[in-house]
């Protein structure tokens, strides 16, 4: 039988949840899990928060059920209207959206967010400061970190001022450039 509920408790270790039913007198349901794509060699792991309205589906007594997921309404609106967009967007204001029809993905990270990327054993950050740190997964590698504490800004500076001297139009430039990158 589908029903609509609201979260009442929660037990994230093992991803479930208790809910009432405001057709069904407030009626609180046992402890009902909630489902996933993936759970066994892929996982994926979001739990509804307290109050938000769900649709489950309980057996014909209401005794036992699961929760299906989530659903709009007029007070939880659809962040998007875009059938082209897949899209997240976080209580904290940090936001992930892939627009397919644009081709375009991007991820926005509030104020004081960190960021890390993983790969085969190196990481790179970027901290609430804008300051980018790079761990090779190679320990024989060694980068000093005033190499990576040059912002973007000052790269794009210098590049944007460098200059050949003596250039005509239609001849070639053997002149050494005046500004030279760090």
């Amino acid at each position: 039988m589908f029903r609509v509920g609201i979260v009442k408790q929660q037990d994230p270790a093992t991803g479930r949840v208790r809910v009432t039913f405001p057709d069904r007198e407030q009626m609180q349901s046992y402890w009902l899990f909630v489902t996933a794509p993936k759970t066994q060699s892929d996982k994926l792991y979001w739990m509804p928060d307290l109050g938000e309205q769900v649709v489950c589906l309980m057996d014909e007594h209401d005794e036992d059920g699961a929760v299906l997921g989530a659903v709009y309404s007029s007070v939880d609106a659809p962040p998007v209207q875009s059938a082209d967009k897949w899209h997240v967007a976080m209580k904290d204001g940090a936001a992930f959206e892939y627009d397919r029809a644009a081709h375009a993905l991007s991820v926005a990270l509030p104020a004081g967010a960190t960021l890390t990327i993983a790969l085969n054993g190196a990481t790179l950050s970027i901290d609430a400061a804008g300051n980018i740190n790079l761990q090779p997964a190679n320990a024989d590698v060694k980068l000093a970190t005033s190499q990576f504490t040059t912002s973007i800004n000052q790269i794009i500076s210098t590049f944007n001022s460098h200059v050949h001297g003596g250039v005509a139009a239609g001849t070639a430039d053997t002149a050494a450039p005046t500004t030279t990158i760090p």
